[in-house]
């Protein structure tokens, strides 16, 4: 076969035919979702070339043919990619797929990227007990889900020995369930206190620093990524075109997450028998949730145009005071990130939260210009054995079943209709709200 012409690999159309191809098939499992690597496999999107010179031939003729054993100056694995990375493709698809491979270098990750895949499937979980069978895995595969976000507690290590923490995510990875689910669907991923390393932990933790760049490589963050840089695992990814541009952003609720008051025994005892934890609101001017980077960040990311914007935090943002953590318990943090929204004119905010044993609707009204709505899901394996606390937001009931969260985004309609759900391992629906694009907007 001849390679390609270059006309044809600065196609659009023929490079976003390429990335389906890309990441329809073998390609990410050792090239990482966007190209960048990982263990398996080496990095497509820095100036190295270990096969050939980089130009379209190369390029094309190492997909065709495939290699044994490669080995590179900055990637110390050994690795083999079969014929064709083992799949069916025609000589169209080998032109795409060419195409697509030989751009990736063209651009390294930013801390904000945009594809052109359209998103309509995404499902959300918080809290998986890896030494636990974890048989909701299997629900969340039926309903084909193109992402997958993890909202923290991803594992229930609890552990400030890296060594520990280590072990604990190998037992996840172990989970045949999650691993089928994590072949097939893409995957962004924040951290909590558990899998963090101290419980209820925030920036006096001092083995932060190991245990992200310990997170980020479970994850397959690769080299070059920001996060490998920032203080912090936040993160954003937008999808689609306009019209249909889906936005992601997960904050990291720990890493510069000031201290946290603490009732006195006595009302602490008196809390728990209400279903409330220990904790008073830290309303002192200094109090942080996030750290000023993060927040920096964040406006940046908050102007940028996106249709609907899915903010992951770790805790709750919207429900009431209960003394467990959210962002109730930082009262000037909570109300900075509303007064953001507000002033970015950011629109189409939905919030997707965990850290709490049953799965809650809540929303706020009259804070932005539109009714701000908080879904909250967990444990998605084992059931909490607290009660469920108040929350004057509640929408409709909340559950202690185990649960995960799905969305569904009808793009086609005139007035976008977003589905938004907390699923059982039966996969019926537990609690359940449907949208309208337009009921994310100023009135």
């Amino acid at each position: 076969m001849a390679a390609p012409a270059g006309g044809a690999a600065a196609d659009p159309a023929a490079v976003e035919r390429g990335a389906v191809i890309y990441r329809g098939g073998t390609c990410p499992v050792c090239h990482h979702w966007e190209g960048q690597g990982n263990r398996r496999g080496p990095d497509l999107t820095d100036e190295e070339w270990l096969h050939g010179d980089g130009s379209l031939a190369a390029v094309r003729a190492a997909i065709e043919t495939g290699f044994r054993h490669g080995a590179g100056r900055r990637f110390r694995g050994k690795y083999e990619m079969w014929p064709l990375g083992g799949m069916e493709l025609d000589e169209g698809d080998v032109d795409a797929l060419t195409a697509y491979v030989w751009s990736l270098h063209r651009r390294r990750r930013a801390a904000d990227t945009l594809t052109r895949e359209v998103v309509s499937r995404i499902a959300f979980g918080s809290g998986a007990d890896q030494d636990r069978a974890q048989p909701i895995w299997d629900t969340v595969l039926a309903l084909r889900p193109q992402l997958m976000l993890m909202l923290g507690n991803n594992v229930l290590a609890g552990t400030e020995d890296m060594r520990d923490l280590r072990v604990e995510y190998d037992k996840l990875t172990l989970q045949p369930g999650f691993a089928e689910l994590r072949s097939r669907s893409r995957f962004m991923a924040t951290w909590n206190d558990l899998d963090f390393g101290r419980e209820d932990g925030g920036a006096d933790f001092d083995k932060r620093a190991e245990s992200q760049q310990m997170f980020l490589d479970f994850w397959n963050e690769p080299p070059g990524s920001p996060r490998r840089q920032q203080q912090g695992v936040y993160t954003a990814q937008r999808f689609g075109p306009p019209g249909r541009r889906l936005q992601v952003v997960l904050l990291d609720t720990r890493y510069g997450r000031g201290p946290l008051w603490q009732a006195s025994p006595d009302e602490a005892r008196r809390r728990e028998r209400l279903g409330m934890g220990p904790y008073l609101p830290n309303d002192h001017e200094r109090a942080r949730m996030l750290s000023e980077e993060q927040w920096r960040w964040l406006e940046e990311q908050l102007r940028q145009p996106a249709d609907l914007r899915l903010i992951v935090t770790s805790i709750p943002f919207v429900m009431e005071f209960t003394g467990w953590e959210s962002w109730a318990n930082m009262p000037n943090e909570r109300q900075r990130l509303i007064d953001l929204m507000r002033d970015t004119g950011a629109t189409g905010v939905l919030l997707l939260s965990g850290d709490t044993p049953w799965a809650d609707v809540s929303r706020l009204e009259g804070e932005v210009p539109y009714p701000l709505w908080d879904f909250t899901s967990g444990p998605l394996n084992g059931r909490g054995t607290a009660g469920i606390g108040p929350n004057r937001h509640r929408v409709g009931q909340a559950t202690r079943e185990p649960n995960f969260g799905y969305i569904e985004v009808d793009w086609t309609a005139a007035d976008p209709e977003i589905r938004v759900e907390v699923r059982s391992v039966a996969n019926r629906s537990l609690l359940h709200q449907t949208l309208r694009l337009s009921e994310l907007q100023p009135k």
